[in-house]
């Protein structure tokens, strides 16, 4: 079994198929997935089809929320309204798009059910998932800080004593393949590259971590230009 980790997709359907075809995944490997899987691309529908295709074929599949996905499902489970409609102006209305629908409602409920079904942080043995990170000011990050901290809200540093040992692995961020790099040494692992953006080489990747080997696969962006 391999233990892979990838960052943010953002509605890039084609860069995240290449990328799985890169990593050659298994029905025996474990795949990690970081949140933002909506918005900004042009086919978000296509990266959650993606998704459900391999949990209904039998891969393990381990995805958890991210942020422009809990404004998503908030927007389509007819959350606060004024959120809803600022989200909807700024981001949502290009990613109800690639639905085929021009409204919330016209959201199939598969789609909500897949959303609402992830959690907002996964521990491991060894690794800590969230999407953007924990309050490395409590004394037990892991149990107290709150789900909107998870999805928002990166900490400066990280003291993996606080995590029981665990390595802390988030996107949320844009980081160049540099700074991802060296990340890779330390219990703070940061592997947002910022596939949508396509300014490669230091930006635009959507990047997979072997979470065995600490080696990184790097997808180029496939899916053309982006909503910002």
């Amino acid at each position: 079994m391999t233990r892979y980790a990838i960052g943010d997709i953002h509605g890039g359907a084609k860069t995240f198929r290449a990328l799985l075809d890169s990593i050659s995944l298994r029905h025996d490997d474990r795949l990690y997935l970081l949140g933002d899987y909506v918005d900004r691309g042009s086919d978000s529908k296509g990266v959650l089809d993606i998704i459900l295709q391999l949990m209904e074929s039998g891969y393990d599949v381990r995805p958890i929320l991210g942020n422009h996905d809990d404004l998503f499902l908030d927007a389509i489970s007819g959350g606060e309204f004024k959120s809803s409609l600022s989200y909807l102006e700024y981001w949502g209305l290009h990613t109800l798009g690639s639905f085929g629908v021009n409204y919330v409602s016209g959201v199939p409920q598969k789609y909500r059910s897949l959303l609402e079904s992830m959690p907002t942080i996964r521990v491991e043995e060894d690794y800590v998932f969230v999407h953007a990170g924990l309050d490395m000011e409590a004394d037990d990050p892991i149990n107290q800080t709150s789900p909107h901290d998870m999805l928002w809200v990166e900490p400066e540093t990280v003291d993996a004593d606080k995590l029981g040992g665990r390595s802390l692995v988030v996107g949320h961020r844009v980081k160049s393949l540099a700074e991802i790099h060296s990340y890779l040494a330390s219990s703070y692992i940061r592997i947002d590259n910022g596939a949508f953006s396509n300014v490669q080489p230091d930006y635009g990747n959507l990047v997979a971590l072997n979470l065995d080997t600490k080696d990184l696969i790097v997808q180029p962006w496939l899916d053309g230009d982006s909503e910002d």
